[in-house]
């Protein structure tokens, strides 16, 4: 598992052209994928964990995210 420090280091999937995915790390850099050097199913907004020789879509990371975002976003509107 490539880390950065004692993190893991995820990307996400902002979109897939010509069987390339097109991903954003946590630190905001922008990079493409061959979708042959990625295990597991993967779409926009998958979450990618980076091994250091490939990428595995975590799913369970990218519900996570979805929730933190959700629930943000929900606070933003609570009174």
């Amino acid at each position: 598992m490539h880390t950065k420090g004692s993190e893991t280091m995820f990307c996400s999937v902002d979109r897939i052209e010509e069987g390339l995915a097109v991903c954003v790390n946590d630190m905001g850099v922008t990079f493409a994928v061959r979708l042959s050097d990625i295990s597991g199913e993967v779409h926009e907004g998958s979450v990618l964990i980076d091994t250091g020789s490939g990428y595995i879509a975590c799913p369970g990371e990218e519900q996570k995210r979805r929730d933190e975002n959700f629930s943000l976003a929900e606070s933003l509107f609570d009174e």
